[in-house]
C-alpha cells in the first residue's frame, strides 16, 4: 500500500513538472553542432587527415595508417612514431578519434596511444 501511494505521488509530481515545461524554451540550441576550436599547431594536420580520409573528422573514428604513408600525408622532420604523440592525443582527447600509426620497425608491428 505505501509503495502505491509513493508510485503515484511520483507519477503526479511528473505530470506537473511536465505540464509546467510546456511553455518554457530551451536555454541551450539543441540543433547547434558541437564544435571544437582547433589549435593552429594542429590545423594543417586535421585539414591533411579530412582530405586523406576523404571525410569529415569525427567521434568514434578509427584512423589505421601506416608511419611511411602518414609522413607523406602529414611530414614531420623526426620520422618516427613518436614524432605525432601529440596529434594522437589531441585527437583522442578532443575529437574521440584513434589514429593507429603502424610502424614496420617496432616491435608486435603497431603503435597504439
Amino acid at each position: 500500500m505505501l509503495i502505491l501511494n509513493l508510485a503515484k505521488t511520483f507519477s503526479d509530481e511528473v505530470q506537473y513538472s511536465e505540464s509546467r515545461q510546456e511553455g518554457v524554451a530551451p536555454d541551450v540550441n539543441v540543433n547547434k553542432a558541437n564544435t571544437v576550436i582547433v589549435p593552429d599547431k594542429f590545423k594543417k594536420d586535421i585539414e591533411a587527415l579530412e582530405n586523406y580520409t576523404g571525410r569529415k573528422l569525427e567521434s568514434g573514428l578509427c584512423i589505421r595508417v601506416d608511419l611511411s604513408e602518414l609522413l607523406t600525408v602529414i611530414p614531420r622532420e623526426r620520422k618516427r612514431t613518436d614524432a605525432y604523440n601529440t596529434l594522437v592525443q589531441y585527437l583522442k582527447d578532443e575529437f574521440g578519434i584513434d589514429l593507429i600509426i603502424n610502424s614496420k620497425k617496432q616491435k608486435g608491428g603497431s603503435y597504439e596511444k
